[in-house]
Order: C-alpha cells, then sequence, then structure tokens
C-alpha cells in the first residue's frame, strides 16, 4: 500500500512538471504566431481570435488590445493547463470538453464583436 502511494505521488509530481512544461512552450508559441500575423496592425486578427478569444473580445469592446487583454493572452493557456489538473481524476473529459466548448464559442463572438480587428 505504501509502494502505490509513492507511485501515485510520482505520477501527480509528473503531470504538473508536464502542464508546466507544456503551457510555458505552448504559450509563447502561439502569442508569437497571433503577433507575426497580426504584424503590426497590418495582418490579420484571424489567428489572435482563434488562440486568445477571450483577450480578443475585450478589445473589440475596448477598441484597442490593452494591458488587461495582454495579460489575460499569457495567462489563458496555463489557466486551461490548471483547470485541467484540478480536474485530473474522473471528471477530465467533461471538463476539458467544456474548455473546448466556451473556447470556441468565445471565438465565434470574438469573430463578431472584435470586427474592428480584421
Amino acid at each position: 500500500m505504501n509502494n502505490q502511494t509513492e507511485i501515485e505521488n510520482k505520477t501527480y509530481s509528473l503531470k504538473v512538471k508536464q502542464i508546466i512544461s507544456w503551457t510555458a512552450l505552448l504559450t509563447p508559441t502561439l502569442l508569437f504566431v497571433a503577433m507575426f500575423f497580426m504584424g503590426v496592425g497590418y495582418g490579420t486578427y484571424f489567428f489572435g481570435k482563434l488562440f486568445f478569444p477571450i483577450p480578443m473580445i475585450i478589445a473589440g469592446i475596448d477598441h484597442q488590445i490593452n494591458d488587461l487583454a495582454l495579460w489575460l493572452a499569457v495567462f489563458q493557456i496555463p489557466l486551461y493547463g490548471f483547470i485541467l489538473y484540478l480536474t485530473r481524476q474522473n471528471k477530465w473529459k467533461i471538463v476539458g470538453l467544456g474548455i473546448t466548448v466556451v473556447h470556441f464559442i468565445s471565438f465565434f463572438i470574438a469573430m463578431n464583436l472584435a470586427s474592428g480587428f480584421d
């Protein structure tokens, strides 16, 4: 029984390390891709709306990409990972599906609401 708890402890720490590693790699990569295609205001904001819809909704309401939108973009992917980590036992599939659905609904709202960012 003691061996099983040691294995479970290693598994928990491994998952935390994996989440930190993946979100630390994924967030700057997606931010770079979105900013690259934005082209200092002369490109397309499609990838910004696709990867970071909630910050782009805020930018559409405020008519500019402000500090709040930038910070939300930086912490959005780690927040998704943290939520999935908290619900890692039995409900992670349902929560993961919920995050995906909310993300894509937010994407469609951002496409309409942040239409000034085309």
